[in-house]
């Protein structure tokens, strides 16, 4: 009997529990503890929205943009810290569906619902996707894809590439303080 209430305990307690529609992550990581006072207001007027970075972030101009879906704006500090913003067409604007598919390769993974910006969401944290190579040697990336449902036509997905977890959990507070207009 002991067993099995251990086993009933431990499963439950290692299950990521459904989100309330707010939920921030910060049972994943701890994002909350970001002090967003300092940061700078940033606007995408393209697509109607708002939001917050810490100091140093410039915004890159790209000379010319491809890829599928095209990359709105990208904001780096330093060489190994990247935030992009692209807005995607979709059938159905459904962010589980949009969401990046788990690979071999990602240590640490962890996915939750989350309302970004008044919008349904999916976000999803892990390492991996390449490797990083700066003064600190070759490692894994820390990574941030956060994606909500914009209409019924349009996702709207933020992808970050990071060089280490206080980066991500800055990341992380980003995506809370998006608002849309």
């Amino acid at each position: 009997m002991f067993c099995v209430i251990f086993l009933a305990v431990r499963f439950s307690a290692s299950a990521q529990p459904d989100s309330n529609g707010d939920d921030t992550g910060t049972r994943e990581l701890k994002g909350d503890a970001v002090n967003t006072a300092s940061w700078e207001a940033r606007e995408l007027s393209n697509i109607r929205l708002r939001f917050k970075l810490p100091p140093g972030y410039k915004e890159k101009r790209w000379a010319v943009v491809f890829g599928s879906p095209p990359i709105i704006a990208t904001f780096q500090l330093g060489h190994v810290n990247q935030i992009d913003f692209a807005v995607e067409n979709a059938e159905d604007a459904n962010p589980e569906s949009a969401k990046v598919g788990l690979q071999k390769d990602y240590v640490d993974y962890k996915e939750w619902s989350q309302v970004i910006g008044g919008h349904k969401g999916i976000v999803q944290t892990f390492q991996g996707g390449g490797i990083t190579i700066d003064e600190e040697g070759e490692r894994l990336p820390n990574r941030v894809e956060a994606i909500c449902a914009v209409d019924a036509k349009h996702v709207l997905r933020i992808s970050a590439l990071l060089g280490n977890q206080e980066r991500q959990q800055e990341a992380l507070k980003m995506v809370k303080t998006i608002e849309f207009y």
